[in-house]
């Protein structure tokens, strides 16, 4: 009783530090830049796009991803395509994140320097990078005058408007983000979940724009699961209806942002590859081959387990615990995140407690 007083008090001063956290929603929308490289994608993605009796699942998980590229089809040899494929083959699905750093399209307006890590990916050389990338957005923006992609954009509205819809009556409660920016010690400027209607279900990406020190939080979001269509192929489910994947995908992805942003860099990143002996592959999620993307979901997924606690969601974090029991360190994480939670005094946020984190896997065999 007195460790959860403790820890309760402590919650109660971080959140009164700030009213404006306590306003923070999270923003569903959908992004015409977004909406545009999707399309794009498909066209190289055809591969996906099975027919019943081939893969019923996946035909019903990509209905939505037909209509689209069966709708710009004709279009599948034009120059952007071709470009995309060849980005693609740098910085795979990265291609959509380059649409958050510009001006909504037909503009070719970049609003904000993009990330080093997308760029050396590109090029070596920074200057050739961005070239590159503004290059790919020239022909980008030719594609979206040559389709008129924007007679399709707004004939789509509805459906962008019933997939918002979804996410939004199945967002956790409105003190989900004070509660997890306390626990982190950490603030952001904004959360975005990006829904994207076009692509197979069950693919989504997280990531993270700092402008100027203003750090905005993106899930970009391909349907969670079967899409259902009505007469003349109108749109009755958009796929996203689904609470526990909307769950997750503010928890754990918003969490990867507090996290994933602090162990790439210097020392820390090093540091955890000190103990890259430790990886082992985890049951039926072959997604995760190296260790530092180990690391990083063990710790994401032990804080989803406390924060549930911490939110009064005790039958939550217990079915989080057994729905993550193949993860053969978690035991480990969330004892050091416990640890953490009582020593608060000491460590003001988890970038501090971070180096105490690593030096503990010492004690993995």
């Amino acid at each position: 009783m007195m460790i959860r007083l403790i820890i309760t008090s402590w919650l109660l001063l971080c959140l009164s530090e700030s009213v404006t956290a306590q306003e923070k929603k999270i923003i569903v929308e959908v992004r015409k830049n977004i909406e545009l490289l999707s399309t794009l994608n498909n066209q190289i993605s055809a591969t996906f796009l099975k027919d019943s009796l081939a893969d019923s699942y996946l035909y019903k998980t990509t209905r939505l991803m037909r209509l689209n590229y069966e709708h710009f089809q004709s279009f599948k040899e034009h120059p952007a395509v071709t470009a995309t494929q060849q980005l693609a083959d740098k910085i795979g699905t990265g291609v959509y994140l380059l649409g958050l750093y510009y001006e909504e399209f037909p503009q070719l307006k970049q609003k904000q320097p993009i990330s080093e890590l997308i760029l050396q990916a590109i090029h070596p050389n920074k200057d050739s990078a961005n070239y590159l990338v503004n290059a790919y957005f020239k022909q980008v923006v030719q594609f979206y005058h040559d389709t008129h992609f924007e007679q399709y954009f707004l004939s789509n509205q509805p459906l962008y408007q019933l997939a918002v819809n979804e996410v939004k009556q199945n967002l956790p409660s409105s003190r989900f983000i004070p509660t997890m920016e306390a626990y982190y010690g950490m603030k952001k400027n904004s959360y975005y979940i990006v829904v994207m209607p076009s692509f197979k279900s069950g693919w989504g990406m997280a990531w993270e724009l700092d402008d100027k020190g203003k750090k905005d939080a993106f899930n970009i979001v391909a349907p969670l699961q079967e899409q259902v269509l009505g007469k003349d192929k109108q749109v009755l489910e958009a796929g996203f209806n689904n609470s526990h994947e909307i769950r997750n995908l503010s928890v754990h992805e918003f969490g990867h942002s507090f996290v994933n942003q602090l162990t790439m860099r210097s020392p820390f990143a090093a540091q955890i590859n000190g103990y890259k002996h430790l990886f082992k592959p985890v049951p039926n999620q072959g997604q995760y081959s190296d260790w530092e993307t180990i690391f990083n979901e063990h710790v994401v997924r032990a804080a989803e387990v406390r924060i549930a606690l911490e939110l009064g969601q005790a039958k939550e974090s217990k079915r989080l615990q057994e729905a993550y029991k193949d993860w053969i360190y978690l035991t480990h994480f969330i004892e050091q995140l416990t640890y953490y939670e009582h020593n608060r005094r000491t460590y003001k946020c988890f970038e501090e407690y971070l180096p105490t984190l690593i030096n503990s896997l010492k004690k993995l065999k």
